[in-house]
């Protein structure tokens, strides 16, 4: 399917139709200002990690020194610390990456995701800047590469969730699904959905929100 382009039609929610292009991901400003010795450092760091993450991690957090700015190199690192099964470290440069980067698409997602998995949704339109729809966070852009469209849908698939708005989760684990049916964050939310159809499950969540209001409205 590459530098092919998926049209998804408009939905319920988004209420527009969305271009998803299966080209390579464009490069951020700060990587295409990287001189020629660190692009190769990072395209060689990119193939040895997928294969021997720990062994390659010295290399990468040298890379990263030497490139501190550099939105695609964060997110290898990140990616590394997560394959290498150090989640601290991630989470930390997760955090990091989103400090130095608001407006970086990618770093917006991956801490929105932390927040919802730390508990902390209330966070999750702050990270957006109050923008929950993909076209009014990008109004100006007509295309999105596929795993940028699909972590979208994913991360906000789960903000509903976390919200018990099974509806809206459930129209974005379908665009997500459409963009990139195989990637395992959207088997995850899929997986996770049927847990909130489940009756018995249901029950408990709307009686620990009764709970909380309760505590706060005493």
């Amino acid at each position: 399917m590459k530098n092919a382009i998926l049209e998804i039609p408009s939905t319920q929610i988004y209420g527009k139709g969305y271009h998803i292009t299966f080209e390579t991901l464009p490069a951020s400003a700060q990587y295409q200002k990287l001189p020629q010795e660190g692009v190769q450092r990072f395209e060689e760091l990119y193939t040895k990690i997928q294969e021997k993450p720990r062994k390659n991690l010295k290399s990468l957090r040298q890379l990263s020194k030497d490139f501190p700015d550099v939105p695609e190199i964060i997110n290898l690192l990140t990616y590394a610390y997560l394959k290498a099964k150090k989640k601290r470290q991630a989470e930390r440069l997760i955090e990091a990456a989103w400090i130095a980067h608001p407006n970086h698409f990618s770093a917006r997602i991956n801490y929105a995701d932390q927040a919802i998995r730390l508990g902390k949704k209330e966070s999750v339109p702050s990270i957006f800047g109050g923008c929950l729809e993909l076209y009014a966070l990008y109004p100006c852009r007509t295309s999105f590469h596929y795993t940028e469209f699909r972590g979208f849908m994913v991360v906000m698939g789960f903000y509903h969730l976390a919200c018990t708005e099974i509806e809206r989760a459930e129209e974005c684990y379908q665009l997500a699904f459409q963009a990139d049916p195989l990637h395992p964050s959207v088997a995850a939310l899929e997986k996770k959905i049927n847990k909130f159809r489940n009756p018995f499950f249901l029950k408990k969540c709307f009686a620990r929100i009764r709970l909380a209001c309760i505590s706060k409205n005493p």
